[in-house]
């Protein structure tokens, strides 16, 4: 594949650690806004993974002069219609700080219903001169009753997002299983290979 150095939309160094995982084969070289002496914060005003992606992308790029990707994903709870969906990442509004308090709250939302089903989505955008390009993945699972203490590995959502084919929470299960199922890497993949045949000599 040729040598690409792209821009990567976003702050969020859990977010950041799982990319770079997913990518470190491929010759790819990210830089974060941070890495590039950005400041970057566009709000999310979109309804859709896929509106909020390209937001930021288009963002990315005209700041960066790179070729820019950038990710939204959240999870999307089938019992309460959808949500959080979109506003994972402030999820319970400003009073709610941190992702365990937000995890919490979802738990708490959700009570004793019996459906459990959910899926986290994840839609990346590409945008370089004269390209735009939205790639999408989706993993379903169930929400978990309980908040895993004990968690070792993941972000967000994962320590109450079960996901039954491995039997485990994604926060139970280390980043090199978890990156060949998750809901990033599934949209990662398909770019990857429109990518790669974009760029064939």
């Amino acid at each position: 594949m040729t040598n690409l150095q792209l821009a990567l939309a976003t702050n969020n160094p859990g977010k950041k650690k799982e990319l770079e995982e997913i990518l470190k084969s491929f010759s790819i070289q990210v830089f974060t806004p941070k890495d590039l002496g950005l400041g970057f914060d566009p709000e999310e005003t979109e309804s859709t993974f896929i509106g909020n992606s390209m937001l930021k992308a288009r963002e990315m790029h005209r700041l960066s002069g790179l070729p820019s990707l950038a990710d939204d994903s959240g999870i999307c709870v089938e019992a309460l219609g959808g949500r959080p969906g979109v506003y994972s990442a402030r999820y319970g509004g400003e009073t709610v700080k941190t992702d365990r308090e937000r995890a919490e709250l979802l738990l708490k939302e959700l009570g004793t219903n019996q459906i459990r089903r959910a899926n986290y989505s994840c839609a990346i955008s590409y945008v370089a001169q004269g390209i735009e390009k939205t790639f999408e993945g989706h993993v379903w699972g169930e929400i978990a009753s309980d908040y895993d203490e004990d968690f070792k590995f993941g972000f967000g959502y994962d320590p109450i997002f079960y996901y039954p084919p491995l039997g485990a929470r994604f926060s139970q299960i280390p980043p090199e299983q978890k990156n060949q199922v998750s809901h990033r890497k599934l949209a990662l993949d398909a770019f990857l290979k429109w990518f790669s045949q974009s760029n064939r000599d």
